[in-house]
């Protein structure tokens, strides 16, 4: 069967383009791209499509047009819209069970009464890198520099996961794989408030600290062990203080890879197993 994977006309965060990468990487096949926001639009040959990613800003274009045949693993839901979405249960009991990227979407969706689990995300199972770099580097993404001290902050390298909109698909998803490139390559610790920083480094088994939010959505980070923490400016947080370690989830990257490649599969699509940079 033909498949299709993600893409964002409707936001300027890359990390939405590292999830779909994340799931390129377990295809064996071509594969075309379908607009995250949009899919109620979709004209093409019938293809599956595998629906790991945050749903949606665009809620009153649900559901994707027929040709679609939604693969559910790593969905997220925002709240403030679930229940837009939950005039069209019958849709998701098609196509149950509903593999969620956190308990917080599984809990909404098993509250209409569908079959829903915790699947994680597509972006924990990025392979570990093979070498460590000769110059780790201290990377700080989307992360206030002047919340740590002077010599610290002057030795990281800042980095942000937000786009210049509008840029073709194409364009995003080159700038997302030079990205986890640059992250691969040189990283010793990443301290981010990116979710979709902080799990593709952690599966590359690169040390991290997530300083974002809080809620349902980034409580996921909780399943591959990435330490929390709230840096502030007043006092200044120290680098070298921060409760870095090297994440180790093989067993849960091996476990979300085949039921990925399950349900990819169960539809004629041909799959493969990411190999380590």
């Amino acid at each position: 069967m033909n498949v299709a994977l993600l893409k964002y006309s409707n936001t300027d965060n890359i990390g939405d383009d590292i999830q779909t990468l994340a799931v390129a990487q377990h295809l064996n096949q071509e594969y075309s791209l379908v607009d995250r926001d949009f899919l109620h639009r979709y004209v093409g040959e019938p293809c599956a499509v595998v629906m790991n990613g945050w749903f949606t800003h665009k809620p009153q274009n649900w559901p994707p047009a027929p040709a679609i045949t939604p693969i559910f693993l790593g969905f997220h839901l925002n709240p403030k819209v679930a229940s837009e979405f939950e005039k069209h249960k019958a849709y998701f009991e098609r196509f149950a069970p509903i593999g969620c990227r956190d308990q917080a979407t599984a809990d909404i969706i098993k509250s209409w009464g569908l079959d829903a689990y915790v699947s994680g995300c597509a972006t924990m199972t990025f392979p570990a890198r093979k070498d460590e770099p000769a110059e780790p580097k201290v990377i700080l993404v989307d992360q206030n520099r002047h919340h740590f001290v002077g010599l610290e902050r002057r030795l990281a390298i800042k980095v942000g996961h937000m786009l210049p909109f509008p840029i073709e698909s194409k364009v995003r998803l080159e700038a997302a794989e030079n990205l986890l490139d640059f992250y691969r390559l040189n990283a010793g610790l990443v301290v981010s408030s990116r979710i979709h920083s902080a799990m593709p480094c952690a599966a590359m088994g690169i040390p991290v600290v997530y300083t974002g939010p809080r809620d349902g959505r980034t409580a996921i980070i909780d399943l591959i062990g990435v330490p929390s923490v709230r840096t502030t400016r007043f006092p200044r947080t120290r680098i070298g203080s921060l409760p870095a370690r090297r994440p180790a989830f093989e067993d849960l990257k091996m476990r979300i890879t085949r039921d990925l490649h399950a349900r990819l599969e169960a539809h004629g699509v041909k799959v493969r197993v990411p190999m380590p940079l």
